[in-house]
Order: structure tokens, then sequence, then C-alpha cells
């Protein structure tokens, strides 16, 4: 039935739910309750009896907040963006910041429209009819679509619809036409070489388009084709082809492939609902989808979408991973990667709406961070929610990454460790972690890391940036950024993961990462103890081969404010945030030596770069323990966090026994017998 059904296997069909079409016999089974509880719609995103819930969810105290910052913004903005578009002709950030205002003022239009509001929304429209293209990739001569394309085709059909009377058929049959061969053609090329890479003629940027970066596209399909930025091409395809059915004889072509790449998109995630670019990329995928989803619900009504994915996995996999507030009060994340942000509430409202499940609700109304016009579209205040499983304060991804937290107050303790396999906008960070508490980044995974190699802040990607192990002075298997920020090979695996509540201890093998880049390595394990809420304890096992070599961790604290205070006695060391302080101390199964330095962008820079206006780069302080030369390391190290600053140091006792290692503070005590390849941890105190 479907032009590339090779895409789906059975196995896969049968996991992610069937695909049917209205009157075959399987049709019950597969539409469920969405076609029970739906009406058929002649509109996209929204029906003229959703307008006063609309209007009221702005002003609810989810929403009413990023409503007002767009209410105030004058519709002369639409006009000042169109223009420096016009200046620039850059179709990926500045037409990209068309619409955003674009959207906004819709969105306004349909709560508060003004005359004003209604004139510049057809102005636009009659410019982006006119443009000569949507996008700024090209594969041979002709266009394809992908993140600006579907964003177009988004954004217009949904303007489209909050002008409603005022939208005149003439303007309506000339935006069709540029819908098709400006939007749908080019998204649909673009996934046709997703799913055939070889079949390309070859993906190249637009000659006429300005000049962004030096990336090889000559992989991006397939790249791009197994990450989110395929649902990008498939909302674009898939929103234009539900509105030229019955106008254009390719759109059903087109809706068949669309609805096979969302589904293709969506097996991008893990079978317990988890993604591997981190939750904002996860976010991104996840509105794209959604929002064609919900169309195809609205016009069409054949899939039964809830069967796509694991929906209670992936909303339990949002909350695993916050990690309270940042200072403006938005929610923040665990930020491995590029990630940076939590979900928009529109995502959690079309879970607790489609599915039932409350959680949903529960992200929405507490983990979500509003900003995208489907946040007012979806939004239901007086849904019932449900708090997050007790299970999940001690949270084991199938993705490999451990997250443990004493709670879900921005308060809370939270620390988060990577393991795994490569991912999209990832960095070199195996075995790395963060540990946030009182409020605090005591240990940060930094944010800001450049996209393009021959920027300075690229160094933040590699593993010398993380709180992690380095061996020789070098970290673990990266690239280049020849292809952009695509997956590495560097892979690591949790070994060992033991929790009891309150206690928790695993052990992560990163050897595979370390071997990519030196041969010499025969063993990088790092075990870590968690006694909650303030007690970590690291054990960090290097074995070389033949030639000894020193082994060096790093510990970076959140210094994004300039307010992070670092220093070291003997063995011992503080990092001191405005909020908290964590206290440590080091020791190792060779001499070693601890100091504090900072992060030295300099070392990284490809020839004929230069360092320059290091102020705006930032100031990235550590604390490092480094042993020396030897065939064989152990390094043990103990942290105890407390709120507040100016304390005395907690006593940390550390000492070599005959199995393995003892650790004692703050009357938690244990035994690290590192006898066997995999170290076991004894607890010796009374819980």
């Amino acid at each position: 039935m479907y032009p590339y059904s090779k895409m789906i296997c059975r196995r896969d069909a049968l996991r992610f739910g069937s695909i049917a079409l209205v009157g075959t016999s399987v049709l019950p089974s597969l539409i469920g309750k969405m076609l029970r509880n739906s009406e058929p719609s002649s509109r996209l995103f929204f029906d003229k009896s959703d307008i006063p819930r609309i209007r009221a969810n702005a002003r609810t105290v989810l929403l009413s907040a990023q409503y007002h910052k767009w209410a105030v913004n004058s519709p002369k903005a639409v006009g000042f963006a169109w223009e420096k578009f016009e200046r620039s002709g850059n179709i990926i950030y500045d037409l990209r910041d068309f619409w955003a205002v674009f959207t906004e003022t819709a969105l306004v239009y349909i709560v508060e429209p003004t005359p004003d509001r209604k004139r510049v929304l057809l102005d636009a429209f009659e410019k982006i009819v006119r443009l000569p293209k949507w996008d700024y990739l090209m594969d041979g001569d002709e266009d394809i679509g992908l993140m600006r394309a579907g964003m177009a085709v988004s954004r217009l059909l949904f303007a489209r619809e909050a002008l409603g009377d005022d939208f005149s058929d003439e303007l309506n049959e000339r935006f069709l036409i540029a819908l098709a061969e400006k939007g749908a053609a080019p998204c649909f090329r673009t996934i046709c070489g997703m799913n055939e890479p070889n079949q390309v003629v070859g993906w190249r940027y637009d000659p006429s388009h300005p000049k962004i970066n030096d990336y090889s596209l000559a992989h991006w399909p397939k790249i791009l084709g197994e990450n989110n930025l395929r649902g990008a091409a498939t909302l674009g395809l898939g929103l234009g082809a539900l509105a030229l059915v019955g106008r254009d004889p390719r759109a059903k072509k087109w809706l068949e492939t669309a609805v096979e790449s969302a589904f293709s998109t969506f097996g991008q995630f893990t079978e317990g609902g988890s993604y591997s670019e981190g939750v904002s990329y996860g976010g991104y995928a996840m509105r794209l989808l959604l929002q064609f989803c919900e169309a195809h619900y609205r016009i069409d009504g054949s899939v039964d979408w809830t069967n796509a994915l694991n929906w209670s996995g992936f909303v339990d996999d949002v909350v695993a991973m916050q990690a309270g507030e940042k200072p403006d009060g938005t929610p923040d994340v665990v930020n491995f990667s590029d990630a940076s942000g939590s979900i928009y509430p529109c995502v959690g409202s079309w879970i607790r709406i489609r599915t039932g499940n409350p959680v949903g609700q529960y992200v929405t109304n507490r983990f979500s961070d509003p900003g995208y016009f489907l946040d007012f579209l979806w939004y239901r205040s007086s849904f019932s929610s449900a708090l997050p499983a007790r299970n999940l304060k001690n949270y084991r991804s199938d993705l490999d990454w451990v997250i443990c937290r004493s709670g879900w107050q921005a308060d809370d303790a939270v620390l988060a460790f990577r393991s795994g396999n490569p991912a999209n906008h990832e960095h070199a960070d195996r075995n790395s972690f963060l540990y946030k508490i009182y409020g605090e980044r005591l240990l940060s995974d930094h944010t800001g890391a450049a996209y393009e190699r021959k920027d300075p802040k690229w160094t933040l990607r590699l593993t010398k940036a993380h709180n992690a192990v380095l061996i020789g002075g070098r970290g673990h298997q990266y690239h280049e950024g020849e292809e952009g920020v695509n997956a590495g090979q560097a892979k690591a695996k949790v070994i060992s993961f033991v929790e009891r509540g309150n206690r928790v201890c695993w052990t992560s093998d990163a050897t595979q990462a370390y071997q990519l880049t030196n041969e010499n390595v025969s063993k990088v394990l790092r075990t870590v103890v968690f006694a909650k809420p303030n007690i970590i304890v690291l054990l960090d096992c290097v074995d070389l081969k033949t030639n000894a070599e020193d082994v060096e961790i790093r510990f970076f604290p959140d210094n994004r404010d300039n307010k992070a205070k670092l220093t070291t006695e003997w063995s011992h060391f503080s990092i001191v945030r405005p909020r908290a302080t964590l206290f440590g101390a080091f020791a190792s199964k060779v001499s070693h030596f601890v100091n504090t330095e900072k992060l030295d962008f300099s070392e990284d820079l490809l020839p004929g770069e230069e360092l320059n206006d290091t102020e705006k780069i930032g100031d990235f302080p550590f604390v490092r323990a480094r042993s020396a030369s030897a065939l064989q390391h152990e390094i043990v190290t103990v942290m105890v966090a407390q709120a507040g600053t100016g304390m005395l140091a907690p006593k940390i006792g550390i000492s070599k026994t005959v199995d393995g290692w003892r650790f004692d503070t703050l009357g938690v005590k244990g035994i690290l017998n590192t006898t066997a390849h995999i170290p076991k941890l004894d607890w010796i105190d009374e819980i």
C-alpha cells in the first residue's frame, strides 16, 4: 500500500499499532477510542467552537504570562522581522525569526482580533506566497524541504485558520499552489531521500543562499533520517497533504508517505519511551509529530496514534529527566548532549487528552515551559493529574542513563549519569555526571557548546570539559564535526545496578570509548555510590596494557554567573556556590596531586583560528585529581553536599584495605571491593 513500506517491518507495525484505512475489516481494533471520541473536521488545528477555550487558556496561570509577552508585541514586529529577512536572505535564522512573530500574532489574533493584526497577517501571506522557495537545501537541482519548509507549512496553515473568514478564496487559491510546490513537494523529496539514501543525487546547500557552515552533507539523508529532523519534513509533508487532499492528485501518496514516516520517527524512541538526544530534542520531535497526528485525527482518522509509542514511558522519562528550576524559574533538565530545556505544555496536554494519562497533566502543569502556539490550543486547565511513580526516583532508562533523586521539588537532589550509546547532538561524555542539590548545580554539565568545529566553544563538547576521566591527558573518542553534531562511535554500558531506596550503586564500563583513541587502554570503569541526598562516592578503575600513563578526573561546577569558588588543600577540595557547598576528598592507589584549573579553549583551536573575546566564552574552573603514571589506577572520591556556605568541612575518611577501599563520612560507611572485575559495595553502617 505504501510506496516505502520496507521502512516498517511487520514486527514494528505490531509494536506501534498497525496502520489501517477506514473501511477495512480491522478498523475497530486500530482506531479505538480516538475515533469514538472525535468528530471529523475540515480544519487542521481548531474549530470555531474551540475559540472560547483558546481565549480562556490565554488567561490561565500556566499560559497568561506567555500570552502577555506575545500580545504586547506590536503587529509592526512582523514587518520588522520580514524586512530583516529581506535584507539578509537568510532562511535558516532570519526567516525562522519571522515565523516566530508571525505565529505569535496569529495566536493573539484568535484571542484579540484587531484590524492591524489582520492586515499584517494577510500582508505576510502575500509576501510568503511570492517567495521562490521556503527552504535552503537541494537534492541536485531540485528543492528539498526540512526544518524551514515544515515550519512554513505549519505556520501558514495555522494562520489561515486564525484568519478564518478574513482569508479570501482568491488568496487561498494562490496559497494552496505555493503550499504544494514550495512546501509539500520539497518535503516529499526529503523523506524519499531519507528512505533511500543511495538514490539521492546529492544533498547540497542552495548556492544562492548565504553561506552558513562548512558541513559535508554527503551522509545527511541517512543521518537526518534517523534523528528528530525526520519529524520536521514529516510535518511539512503531512499537513500539506491533509490540506491538499481532493485538490492535488499527489496528496494521497504524500499522506501515505507522511503516515509511514511519522511511525518511523516514533520508532526512534525506545520501547521504554526515552529519546537518545535528550528531553528537549525529544520534545521537539514530539511537538512536530503530534501536530500532524492531531490534524490527521481531525481530517482523516484512519490511524490510532495512541499505539504509536509507549506514551506512559515517554511521560515518565520526561519526569525523570527534570532537574528542578533554572534561576529564572523555568524548568531545568538533565542536559546530556545539547539538550537544555523541558517540553512545551502542548506535548503533555496531547498525551493527557488522547491517552488519558493523568501524569501527562502533572508534567504539563509542573515541568513544561510555555512558548509554542499549540499550548493554547491543547491545554485543558480543568483536567485531573497524578503524581509520578515513586520508582522514578531511581531511574535507569533503556538508554543506560541513570538519574537518581531525593524528590521532585526544586531544592531536592538530582544525580544524573551518562552511560550508553552514541546519539545525535551528543558530547564526549561517557561516564560523566551532573549533581544538583539545594537549587545549585554543584557539578554541572555545561550548556552552550558550539555546533561548529571552528568555534572555540566546541571544546565544551569534549571529555575534557565534563566530570569525567582523562587518560594520558586524552578523553574518549569524538569526531571533528565534519558533518555537524552527529553521533560518534563511543559506547559505555552499565554493568551493575543495585538500588535500595535512598541508597544506589552502579558501575559503568566505558572501555570501548577510550580504546578508540588509545589502544593502550584495557579497562575504564566508574562506580558511583549515592547515599541520598548529599553523599556521593566515586571509584574510577583504569587499567593499561603495556605503557604506564597518568589518569585525571575533573569536576566542574556551574559558573555561568561567575559565582563558583573552588579551593583545594592536600587531597581535599571544596566547591562553593551561593546556596550550597560541595566538600570532597581523594585517595589513589598511586601518588596523586589535587589542584584547581580553568578550561583552556586555546588547546583545541583549528589552524589559523584565534581565541578572541574570551569574556563571551565564559570562565570554566574545575577541580582535578591527577594520579602518577602507572599501569593500574584506582581513584576514590568522596563528596558531601551541604546547604549554605561558610560551614566547616565534614570529616571524610578514605582508606585502602586488602580487598579494596573503605569510606566513612557523616555516619555513612561502606567498603568497595575491587578484587573482581566489577567492584562490589558492602554497607557497614546501620541504615
